[in-house]
């Protein structure tokens, strides 16, 4: 189990190296990382079934706890994101395959790697779970019902095939997952720390298998699919963090918010657009692979160095500060 410790802490420190030379690999020489491909599916149920084992009842407490931030997050999270990869879509003028990438890349739930990424910036972890988990929960109906409303525009797109892949690569897992979890009672505990070390193999495995069967795709266009993929995770922090400044919440929430709005789960993305489209509406998914976590590596890194406690209010200035200058100005009047 130590080693697995190791493993994790390894993963969790330098993820955006692992990150980086798992995608330069295959885009050097794709062919020993092609049949990675096929295994895409599998390796997501996988993930998705560790997520079913660790999770637990009060991954869901903030529901009834703060209802309406985790409703603020879910609702950005399948609003804003697919209208924001649409648009960029149409301002890249994106072929109609890559075009339908970005759009799943946004319609789908936030990536498992959020909460990891919330830890690191300080944020309010409990809030990523559970926004997390309802997004996952939620996606077998959003993401076809997103993708049907901003993709049929580029590409035609059946509602059903794609919703039973869903319920397959997400939901039955996580079931699965919780079933085998209270199967083993306590014993669950024994393994977790086996979990996030296979979880990130299986990751990277994803990410591998996409970049090799798109690595002519990536060569040619890869600039302008890296910087419109980049946009849209970019104006996923902005809102999130607009939003949590408008309404004055604490540092740790704003967090949190702006890495479950940005950050998806490109996996899912990538394999459906394998599954049920074609590789090139896989590769806005494995850009999106490499550019979240190297982007929220470098946010968390940045603001959990910031001389501010996480649970201060991000407009505390507002509050506190103004008044002071007003009260000086006054007396200044008063004095003339």
């Amino acid at each position: 189990m130590k080693t697995f410790s190791t493993m994790n802490q390894l993963f969790q420190k330098y993820l955006p190296v692992f990150v980086l030379l798992t995608a330069a690999a295959p885009l050097l020489n794709p062919e020993p990382f092609i049949w990675i491909a096929g295994m895409v599916p599998y390796m997501l149920q996988f993930i998705m079934f560790t997520m079913g084992m660790t999770m637990k009842p009060s991954d869901f407490s903030e529901i009834s706890r703060r209802p309406w931030r985790v409703l603020l997050v879910t609702g950005l999270q399948f609003t804003f994101m697919p209208l924001s990869a649409y648009l960029l879509a149409r301002a890249f003028n994106l072929p109609s395959e890559i075009a339908l990438g970005l759009i799943l890349v946004g319609s789908v739930p936030g990536g498992t790697s959020s909460n990891i990424m919330t830890y690191l910036a300080q944020g309010d972890v409990a809030l990523s779970v559970t926004a997390t988990s309802v997004s996952t929960l939620l996606s077998p109906f959003m993401t076809p019902i997103l993708l049907s409303f901003y993709g049929e525009a580029f590409v035609p797109i059946e509602f059903w095939p794609m919703f039973v892949s869903i319920i397959q690569i997400v939901l039955l897992p996580i079931v699965g997952g919780l079933v085998v979890s209270h199967l083993l009672g306590t014993h669950t505990e024994k393994i977790k720390d086996l979990l996030p070390s296979f979880s990130t193999l299986a990751v990277l495995g994803v990410l591998a298998g996409t970049v090799a069967v798109n690595q002519e795709l990536l060569l040619t266009t890869g600039v302008t699919i890296f910087l419109a993929v980049w946009l849209h995770n970019l104006s996923g922090y902005a809102m999130g963090y607009a939003i949590c400044y408008l309404t004055n919440q604490s540092y740790a929430v704003t967090r949190a918010v702006a890495i479950e709005v940005g950050l998806q789960n490109t996996g899912l993305a990538a394999s459906l657009g394998l599954q049920h489209f074609s590789p090139a509406a896989a590769l806005a998914g494995a850009a999106g692979a490499l550019v979240h976590t190297l982007f929220g590596t470098l946010y968390a890194n940045f603001v959990s160095r910031r001389n501010v406690q996480p649970d201060e209010a991000i407009r505390k200035s507002t509050y506190y500060i103004a008044p002071q200058r007003v009260a000086t100005s006054y007396a200044r009047q008063s004095n003339r």
